[in-house]
């Protein structure tokens, strides 16, 4: 056989055409060299096409940007003060916003998802770090089960306003930081100026300067350039958290908080994105709870998703909602959702801000509410 017949038969087989033709045709077109190459170019531009019409449906069978759309975020973000619990704690504690998340389609969770906030101040987006769920470990939700994500405001964060300088902290070299991590140790955020030893907060710091200064006594240290020469009640105050009218002033044009995840049927990666401004803000709550437990089962009321319990008034004072003789006076509450209303709930003790109506971050709707002096005390 010649090579123009070993070629011809290669390509058949390749292609799975077949060897036979009608009559005693011979199926190797030996005597015609440009049909095998015709033939060639053919099953190649075959193959091609079926490959790419193949994956022009998977690609489009396999979209999963509408998936998004079954994570749905709060109406309103909760701006709270806190204590380390996630319990309501008063006037204690530093600021924290927060927003709750979840996903309607339970029957197929999603894989891997995590959240990522950020600030847009003016022209710039900054990132906001998050302590719950802690973004050291890649900040993972669980969306079938409705959570919350808050982003403390310390020091570090763009919701908080300058605190000055301070001689005793150590500069955060342009890196995105957050205070939770100083606290527990994971990074140091203060420094002594006598003997460059590195503390979390200021309060190991402070504690420092006092056995310095007891052994320095007793060693009969010069108090010039030693710790003697600090003033710990001067220098050691614990720094002031702001003022609710505060934040409200300093609040960035928006915050965008942007979940990511897998879809566990297409396996595909999808987004859902939700902007909040200084028009979403709830102050001094909560989320109201919307998971119950039940003898055949666990329960997420979706009606009360989005609801928010303000338990302490006092953080809401400074704001104009309450006047001097702590009563909730008539006043317009900005809430991101269609005919909400504001009834007091003596059972959970605090305003419970029912929301009815379709979910709309850009349909606010102004409410009256008006409670009497012996409902809210301090």
């Amino acid at each position: 056989m010649a090579y123009g017949a070993y070629f011809a038969f290669s390509l058949q087989t390749t292609t799975t055409v077949g060897y036979g033709l009608p009559g005693s045709t011979n199926a190797f077109f030996e005597s015609c060299p440009m049909v095998q190459v015709v033939i060639y170019f053919q099953m190649v531009w075959s193959m091609l096409y079926n490959a790419f019409l193949f994956a022009f449906f998977f690609a489009r069978l396999a979209k999963t940007e509408s998936r998004g759309s079954q994570v749905i975020f709060s109406d309103t973000a909760v701006m709270t003060r806190h204590s380390g619990s996630d319990k309501f704690v008063g006037d204690k504690g530093p600021w924290r916003f927060c927003i709750r998340v979840a996903d309607v389609d339970a029957a197929h969770p999603v894989v891997e998802a995590h959240v990522r906030m950020y600030a847009k101040v003016g022209t710039q987006l900054i990132e906001m770090r998050i302590v719950a769920p802690n973004d050291e470990l890649g900040a993972n939700l669980f969306l079938s089960w409705p959570l919350t994500v808050k982003h403390e405001i310390d020091v570090h964060s763009p919701l908080r306003p300058p605190v000055g300088d301070d001689p005793f902290r150590l500069s955060n070299a342009g890196l995105n930081l957050r205070n939770a991590d100083s606290i527990v140790g994971s990074n140091t955020e203060y420094s002594c100026p006598i003997c460059g030893e590195s503390y979390g907060d200021m309060t190991r710091l402070r504690k420092h300067f006092t056995y310095a200064q007891i052994q320095e006594r007793q060693d009969e240290y010069p108090i010039e350039g030693t710790h003697q020469a600090y003033d710990l009640e001067k220098f050691f105050q614990p720094l002031k958290e702001p003022t609710a009218k505060e934040l409200l002033d300093w609040f960035p044009d928006e915050i965008i908080v942007m979940v990511e995840g897998i879809d566990s049927l297409a396996s595909g990666t999808f987004q859902a994105i939700q902007s909040y401004t200084a028009q979403n803000l709830s102050w001094g709550g909560g989320f109201e709870d919307c998971v119950f437990f039940r003898t055949d089962g666990t329960t997420v009321d979706l009606n009360k998703f989005h609801n928010v319990i303000i338990q302490n008034p006092n953080d809401i004072v400074d704001i104009g909602l309450l006047d001097e003789n702590d009563r909730l006076k008539p006043c317009s509450i900005r809430r991101g959702r269609s005919n909400p209303e504001a009834v007091f709930d003596e059972e959970v003790g605090g305003i419970l801000l029912a929301a009815n109506g379709k979910s709309s971050v850009a349909e606010t709707q102004d409410i009256t509410c008006e409670i009497e002096d012996d409902i809210l005390k301090k």
